[in-house]
């Protein structure tokens, strides 16, 4: 079984990524997602869009205190499903310095480590870099091939100056500045042929980094205008200082996915079987705000018919 570990901050791209390869290559997956929430919301979206079989480890960082769940996690699927690649999707808070240790444990014949690749946002790069600098700095110099994701769509930024900047700190890392979908299919081949260079320095293993996070299982909003004005309050900050949200809720009857990651947010009908929860990662998050809005409760009221109240659970 080769282990392919796919990185980066949150909110970076790297489960969209995950979904475009499973998409691009007709290989045998099986991902293993560290989600740093106790709901995992990622593991419907590629079961539903890609079919893959995926394996949850909630709540706990594998980077630190999850360590020991996560090596177990990986020798079991190694020993009972036995897939052709397993592809390691960590916590967007992890030190990929820490998975490479960890895997490094158990590496055997039959588990073998594929060179790790890291996913990075050129729009919010430098602002990462300034507010997390020893994480980022260390997802990026561990790993082979460097990958700028998003550029699809509108870069507010110089390219060629995040691309000099990563440079600066791996010199010899594969930096792929055009967006993914542009690869040749040989391109993608050699992310499962590319084996980590051993010679390569890894740092001692580093404490995790500290963020909060709030899960909501049963979210329920009365109208789209609300779900909107929500999303418009927690890229202001209203509920705290969120930096990444995602999840399902109902509203007006019907569940909606969104996304919430830098400033920006999207929503789409999501499927009727899919997970419902929604998770909150960031600090000073005001846990009471968000289950007050996002946890109504209906009552009769004579004057005005159907009203919603929130309560807290």
């Amino acid at each position: 079984m080769k282990v392919l570990i796919i990185s980066g901050f949150l909110g970076a791209g790297k489960t969209t990524f995950i979904k475009a390869m499973s998409n691009i290559l007709n290989r045998d997956f099986v991902i293993l997602e560290n989600e740093y929430a106790s709901l995992n919301i990622d593991e419907d979206i590629l079961k539903e869009e890609s079919g893959l079989s995926v394996w949850e480890l909630t709540e706990k960082c594998i980077c630190c205190t999850g360590k020991t769940d996560f090596a177990l996690n990986i020798l079991t699927i190694a020993n009972s499903i036995a897939p052709e690649y397993l592809i390691v999707e960590p916590t967007g808070v992890g030190y990929l310095s820490n998975v490479i240790n960890n895997i490094s444990q158990i590496e055997y014949e039959q588990i073998e480590m594929l060179a790790p690749i890291t996913i990075i946002d050129p729009n919010k790069f430098f602002e990462h870099m300034s507010e997390y600098h020893e994480l980022l700095t260390d997802q990026i110099k561990c790993a082979d091939t460097i990958i700028l994701s998003k550029c699809d769509k509108s870069v507010d930024v110089d390219i060629e100056a995040v691309v000099s900047e990563v440079k600066a700190i791996n010199a010899d890392a594969n930096i792929i500045s055009k967006h993914y979908s542009s690869l040749p299919h040989t391109s993608w081949e050699e992310f499962l042929l590319r084996k980590r260079d051993g010679s390569i320095e890894i740092p001692e293993p580093r404490e995790e980094t500290e963020f909060e996070s709030i899960s909501v299982s049963n979210a329920e909003l009365p109208y789209i205008g609300d779900a909107v004005l929500f999303l418009e309050d927690l890229i202001r900050k209203r509920y705290g200082n969120i930096i990444r949200a995602k999840g399902t809720m109902v509203v007006s009857d019907t569940l909606i996915r969104f996304d919430v990651s830098d400033g920006n947010y999207a929503i789409s009908q999501a499927e009727p079987e899919s997970k419902r929860g929604c998770v909150f990662i960031g600090d000073d998050i005001k846990a009471g705000d968000l289950r007050i809005k996002l946890l109504p409760i209906s009552f009769e009221r004579p004057s005005f018919g159907k009203l919603r109240k929130a309560a807290t659970r």
